[in-house]
């Protein structure tokens, strides 16, 4: 990929934004809040699944990072809950309450406040 270093960024389309971010690799807990703007919802599996492996990480001490980083974005106004349903095993540990999020409001604008800077 070629990149325009003087070009204005608001002149690049979303996909080249988006591809230069991680690129840069953003931090993981912001990549998380990538994923889920481009996805619009999703189940905490699934945005762990791919962000670990993007970053090399695929230890349970990473999943249960991410999944509290999810906690944080959803009391912080970034992420809302839509679902939850119990773990039959298959993907943390049984028991355990599955999260489906989607961006709020805030989070879509807090996101395209960023990707102008």
């Amino acid at each position: 990929m070629i990149l325009f270093l003087n070009l204005p960024v608001h002149l690049l389309n979303e996909e080249l934004k988006n591809e230069m971010i991680i690129m840069a690799k953003l931090p993981m807990k912001s990549r998380l809040v990538q994923l889920l703007y481009q996805q619009k919802e999703a189940w905490d599996y699934e945005l762990i699944g791919k962000l670990l492996p993007e970053y090399g990480k695929n230890s349970d001490y990473w999943k249960w990072m991410a999944r509290f980083w999810m906690t944080e974005l959803s009391c912080g106004g970034i992420f809302s809950i839509v679902d939850a349903k119990a773990d039959d095993g298959s993907r943390f540990a049984k028991g355990k309450v599955l999260y489906r999020y989607s961006i709020s409001d805030f989070g879509k604008s807090r996101v395209e406040e960023l990707l102008e800077a």
